[in-house]
């Protein structure tokens, strides 16, 4: 068959166009479960480079990761490894400071056949060998069995196999649209229908059909076809049908007998413009992502996308001009006339924009790129009432800026829904890798860099243009060179800051998870927090997000480390101002659900460079909850939730203690549903009845334990989280161990009169790590649950907080950039 391995092949192929398979030596491998498919998935995308094993958790489970996912995934490797050596390929994956690679050598692959095969395919097309095309596209379809990677779970699967499903959605059109070309336009007809029925608003296959129908003299049928997508697309996306489907509605109508698709394109002249008129050039073939946007504009040169501006926005650095150049050589090879207009002085702007819309008046097939169009403030309402909505139709319009279109844009009905808006974001880390590696930058510095940059194409080409250097003798040391990308980083996304308040609150945001006006108020001085964050919140880099302003990855790490290396003593008051207002103000205060989360998140990131903290809290995800105190009302349901999940004595204990304390017990309640999802209790003790002690074990054991450590002050108590029931969380963080956390700490910290804290818990061996961490002594039992506690007589609790202050602030994460991986 056209386009397959060659005789010298290696002789073990893998396939994921339909259920995964590994074929070696004419053997049919078994690749085990489904969730062991999805890690040789998540290897076989990645081939070539190591993929770490955090990466594994997340592709496979994402936010549901349970703890014990790197030892599962270490399992999966296992077993696969010893699969693959029963075949004489033993070597076939390698491990390397926590991660594995999948050596592509020893493989091949199906889906890339088929890219091969389409791109033969194309070649051929453009050669005019449009019967060479058709047979590769067929064969490239043949090689599908199935839905891509069928039964492999995981998002990064479903992420994969959207992918595979989209370019062989894409290959079946350009096989059609060819097959018009050789005149097969009966066996056209009778195809589409089904595709339409799986892909209703995929607009390319009604073109098609309308072709197809027309050309088989069918007219009357088309026109209907028409009818129909017409009214789909207003009642579901609200728009009318696209410029190309239009232009073929009309020949329709006119029974034009050259009625065609519309994709070919004289080859003119392509031009770039500064000042002048220049020859456009070949983009470097480094660029690395954004297939995405790059679809789109794709659409619009095809005449399949609508025909207004399209706007791409996003902060510095993230690779808007980069994007646009390349945009320009897309354009250049389709035939198209460029102007891209960029560093224009402002006193020429208007002046050259005019001239090259009289150069746009008499050019065929006219391609406008403007970028930076934050500097065009002054000249925005004149662009948007003039000059592009001249250009409307007569030329393809592309605008690059860090905040996109403004409100008059949006609220201007001549506009509404008429231009594209696609915000850049960070590339992936297998694009990130591919960069760096395309940089020629060494393999045993490349994860270090891209887990640095965090998907900025500015950081990731700083860094690995230094890194390139690092390995020849007489270059900058490690340290140098990180402190020169920290810097521009910090200089091209950032510029200048105001003034020195500006900068701290800069430093202050990229430190705390969560910035809010009066976290500034208790950080910076001076008074200027309203204006400080209303200056946060105007800059590109900062989001907005539902707990406060939020900086994320690269720059958040580059502030970080800027500030640690050029003033340790302000970074670590920074630091102590923000942690004292998280664990009092904030947490003494908080009530709802959704605070005390946000609270429990903001403690982990703050611990996030040292100890186990991060490691309890979830981090992600959340629950629409609302809290409450239980009710005589609620009592039969916490009674049957305890001895559904831990059995009649458990209900017993709830029953008696409800009796006793009923305000003690807390509940979480779905706020839609109201069906209850966990609660607790949180007992207050000074000197308990012999009753209480003969009817309960485990406080009866807390007492003894109580008694042999203090003697209680007057005045003071103890207090018990006596029973922690959140059936789904148990086993692992979760919104609601979150939020308990939060309650227990906010008790212990800020409870008048507490002398000593008790946690009883049934999945102690889980949690004992954490609390030993937090100073937690264990009471020896022979219940089964476990009981910890915590003698708040003894150290005051400022100094509790102050524990592992040090390995908080300095404790190495992420920032060695340049750090061998071996």
């Amino acid at each position: 068959m056209i386009g397959r391995a060659s005789t010298d092949s290696p002789p073990c192929r893998f396939t994921v166009l339909g259920p995964p398979g590994l074929n070696c030596y004419g053997t049919e491998l078994d690749l085990g479960s489904p969730q062991q498919q999805a890690v040789l998935m998540l290897l076989l995308v990645n081939s070539g480079r190591f993929v770490q094993v955090g990466e594994l958790i997340d592709g496979l489970w994402g936010d549901r990761a349970p703890v014990t996912g790197e030892a599962v995934i270490r399992t999966y490797i296992s077993r696969l490894r010893r699969m693959l050596s029963g075949h004489g390929l033993g070597s076939a994956i390698r491990s390397q400071a926590g991660g594995y690679l999948l050596d592509p050598s020893l493989f091949v692959l199906d889906a890339a056949e088929f890219a091969d095969l389409v791109e033969s395919a194309r070649r051929e097309h453009t050669a005019g060998n449009v019967s060479a095309a058709a047979d590769h596209l067929a064969a490239a379809l043949d090689l599908w069995t199935g839905t891509a990677l069928a039964g492999v779970p995981g998002d990064a699967a479903e992420r994969e196999r959207s992918r595979l499903e989209r370019l062989k959605l894409t290959a079946t059109q350009e096989l059609l649209r060819t097959r018009l070309e050789l005149g097969e336009h009966a066996e056209v007809v009778a195809e589409v229908p089904l595709l339409i029925e799986q892909n209703r608003l995929e607009e390319p296959l009604y073109e098609i059909y309308l072709l197809a129908l027309y050309r088989s003299g069918r007219r009357a049928e088309a026109l209907e076809v028409y009818r129909t997508v017409y009214d789909l697309l207003s009642e579901e996306m609200g728009v009318g049908p696209g410029p190309l489907l239009q232009a073929i509605h009309e020949k329709i109508l006119r029974a034009d007998a050259d009625v065609h698709d519309g994709t070919a394109v004289p080859r003119t002249g392509s031009h770039t413009a500064r000042s002048g008129q220049v020859p456009g050039r070949g983009f470097d073939r480094q660029f690395i992502g954004r297939d995405a946007e790059r679809a789109v504009f794709r659409a619009m040169l095809e005449g399949r996308e609508r025909s207004g501006p399209l706007f791409v926005c996003g902060p510095a650095g993230i690779g808007k001009s980069t994007l646009l150049r390349k945009f320009a050589d897309d354009a250049r090879a389709s035939g198209r006339q460029v102007w891209h207009l960029h560093d224009l002085d402002a006193s020429e702007r208007r002046e050259r924009l005019e001239q090259v819309a009289d150069e746009l008046s008499t050019a065929v097939g006219p391609v406008l790129l403007l970028d930076s169009f934050e500097e065009f403030g002054d000249l925005e309402h004149w662009l948007r009432d003039e000059y592009l909505w001249k250009l409307r139709g007569a030329a393809i319009v592309v605008v690059a800026g860090r905040t996109g279109p403004s409100a008059g844009w949006l609220i201007d009905p001549a506009w509404s829904g008429t231009f594209t808006l696609r915000c850049l974001g960070a590339l992936s880390d297998a694009e990130s890798a591919a960069l760096v590696e395309a940089r020629g930058v060494a393999r045993e510095l490349r994860d270090s860099i891209v887990d640095f940059a965090v998907g900025s194409p500015l950081a990731l080409s700083l860094a690995a243009e230094v890194g390139r250097s690092l390995p020849v003798a007489g270059k900058p040391s490690r340290r140098d060179a990180v402190r020169y990308v920290v810097d521009n980083v910090i200089a091209l996304l950032v510029g200048p800051a105001p003034t020195a308040a500006h900068r701290w609150a800069l430093h202050v945001c990229a430190h705390a998870r969560y910035t809010t006006e009066d976290l500034l108020r208790a950080v910076v001085p001076d008074g200027q927090a309203e204006e400080l964050f209303d200056w946060l919140r105007a800059q590109p880099f900062v989001e907005t997000a539902a707990h406060g302003l939020d900086i994320n990855g690269v720059l958040r790490e580059s502030l970080e480390y800027q500030l640690r290396w050029r003033d340790p003593v302000g970074y670590e008051q920074m630091h102590r101002r923000i942690r004292e207002y998280v664990m009092g103000g904030l947490l003494r205060d908080v009530r709802d659900p959704h605070g005390s989360v946000a609270v429990m998140r903001t403690i982990a990131h703050l611990r996030r460079r040292g100890g186990v903290v991060p490691r309890y809290v979830s981090g992600t995800g959340d629950e629409d909850l609302q809290a409450s105190t239980a009710t005589s009302a609620d009592h039969g349901e916490l009674i049957a939730m305890a001895r559904e999940d831990h059995g009649e004595s458990a209900a017993a204990s709830v029953r008696f203690w409800l009796e006793r304390q009923p305000n003690a017990f807390h509940l979480l309640r779905d706020r839609r549903t109201k069906r209850l999802r966990a609660f607790m209790s949180w007992l207050l003790l000074t000197a308990p009845a012999p009753e209480e002690l003969a009817a309960d074990p485990i406080v009866e054991a807390i007492w003894q334990d109580v008694s042999r450590r203090m003697e209680l002050p007057a005045g003071a108590h103890v207090s018990v989280a006596r029973h922690l029931f959140c059936p789904a969380g148990e086993a692992e963080p979760s919104f609601i161990t979150d939020a308990f956390q939060a309650r227990l700490m906010r008790g212990c910290l800020h409870e008048p009169g507490l002398a000593a804290s008790y946690l009883v818990l049934s999945n102690g061996k889980f949690w004992r790590p954490l609390l030993e961490y937090l100073g937690h002594h264990e009471v020896e039992t022979d219940h089964p649950n476990s009981i910890f506690g915590h003698d708040w007589l003894a150290p005051p609790p400022g100094e509790w907080r102050d524990r592992h202050l040090d390995e908080e602030l300095w404790a190495q994460r992420r920032l060695n950039l340049f750090a061998r991986q071996g």
